[in-house]
């Protein structure tokens, strides 16, 4: 085999081996370096988003997603900071949409003590789920990023915890 040859099958073997270099490169890089400098550890997922887990209080953990797409609001540039809080199924009768309603207004009143974020309430057909975000500016400070990102963690753990009371769904599942 000439030399040629030799190094595009290295490239080929190198490219092949390699299943999250193609999920790396729709990470934003400026978030990776605030977390290494942190000392944080982190996945890159599928979608580019840096996928964090945090010991929270108790034993628990929560899981914590930093975006790595940025909007744009005016001259702004934003980034989110998500978590989720936990799934169910989508009401189908009156009890059901009770429970719902409970459980929305609770999330609301918790909103209501934050200083940063809200909840949102995301849902396919049949399922729904509750997100905590946060919208920060794209370029926080890495010392800002990882306040927000303990923060979300905290925050959704503890509103997670609500639901496995009201809902009955599996522990310390996000």
């Amino acid at each position: 085999m000439n030399t040629k040859t030799t190094l595009a099958v290295c490239c080929l073997l190198m490219a092949a081996g390699a299943p999250g270099a193609a999920r790396a490169g729709n990470a934003d890089a400026s978030v990776g370096k605030k977390l290494d400098a942190l000392g944080l550890k982190y996945e890159v997922d599928a979608d580019g988003d840096y996928k964090l887990l945090f010991d929270v209080e108790n034993g628990r953990s929560q899981i914590v997603w930093v975006r790595s797409p940025v909007e744009t609001l005016g001259n702004m540039r934003i980034r989110e900071v998500l978590s989720i809080a936990g799934k169910s199924p989508k009401p189908r009768n009156d009890e059901e949409v009770a429970s719902a309603a409970v459980v929305a207004t609770a999330a609301l009143l918790d909103a209501s003590k934050k200083k940063l974020g809200g909840w949102v309430l995301k849902g396919t057909d049949d399922t729904q789920a509750f997100y905590y975000v946060a919208q920060i500016p794209a370029d926080a400070s890495g010392d800002d990023l990882k306040s927000v990102v303990v923060s979300v963690a905290k925050s959704t753990d503890g509103f997670e915890q609500l639901l496995e009371t009201i809902n009955g769904s599996e522990k310390d599942k996000y």
